[in-house]
């Protein structure tokens, strides 16, 4: 099966060049693509990635405006053909091997995300306090509000069937940091199946979180999620009908088959 790994980036230039030697040595597979979508850049990131593509034909480079994380993505799912269709983040947290077992994962169920909370995940190097209070806090704050059975829903590894995508993106309504969680909400409504995967996970430096100011747009953005699946629910798949046999054919006018 052919994978496509879609790796966001905003001005990564410090960080995309290692991820792209890791993925390119860690995933030779030729059926393994790489689409690095730019969020709007205004470093070094398009030059480095351009470097890569010369160098391998398997690296991608499409340039977006601002448009968000999620944003990014949606746009850049539209331009992948692979069997399974993944994402991660362009810091290498998740190394390459971890992400092809996802992908392995993804060919048996239709959703196979990467969990840093699950009790056989591995993280090497010990994230900052405020950090592991946030994403705590919003891991349970999401479980609650969305009844979502998953326990890490921001790790950014991803990985799904073809199919899921087609189907769940044009469905989706959040561009932001939300992404995620609306993926696994629509597609969870459609009735695909999601397996959280424990992974290797390894805190990079550079993070460009806020603790406290990204709480509070987390909560605000969540709630607006929210309200969006109440007001406008995903349709159900509707179920298929059981197929009852032709009656039996009788007297002069049955026919022969």
């Amino acid at each position: 099966m052919t994978l496509d790994v879609v790796i966001p980036a905003y001005n990564e230039e410090r960080r995309i060049g290692a991820t792209l030697e890791a993925y390119r040595a860690g995933c030779p597979d030729p059926s393994v693509s790489f689409l690095v979508a730019l969020d709007g850049c205004s470093d070094a990131t398009a030059a480095i990635v351009r470097a890569h593509a010369v160098a391998d034909p398997r690296v991608r480079l499409i340039e977006f405006p601002k448009l968000g994380k999620g944003g990014v993505l949606m746009e850049a799912f539209r331009r992948c053909s692979g069997d399974l269709i993944g994402f991660v983040d362009a810091d290498c947290a998740t190394p390459p091997q971890e992400f092809l077992r996802l992908a392995e994962v993804a060919r048996h169920v239709d959703v196979a995300i990467a969990s840093r909370r699950h009790p056989a995940a591995v993280l090497p190097v010990r994230r900052p306090v405020a950090r592991r209070v946030t994403s705590a806090g919003f891991a349970a704050f999401t479980r609650r509000l969305f009844g979502l059975d998953v326990r890490d829903t921001q790790c950014g590894a991803k990985v799904l069937r073809r199919e899921v995508v087609e189907r769940a993106v044009p469905l989706m309504s959040s561009r932001d940091f939300l992404f995620d969680v609306d993926l696994l909400l629509v597609a969870r409504a459609l009735g695909y199946r999601i397996a959280e995967v424990p992974t290797v996970w390894i805190d990079q430096a550079g993070s460009r979180v806020d603790a406290v100011a990204d709480a509070r747009r987390m909560a605000v953005s969540s709630l607006r999620l929210w309200l969006h699946h109440r007001v406008l629910p995903v349709p159900r798949p509707a179920a298929t009908a059981p197929t009852l046999p032709d009656p039996p054919q009788t007297g002069s006018g049955a026919r022969h088959r």
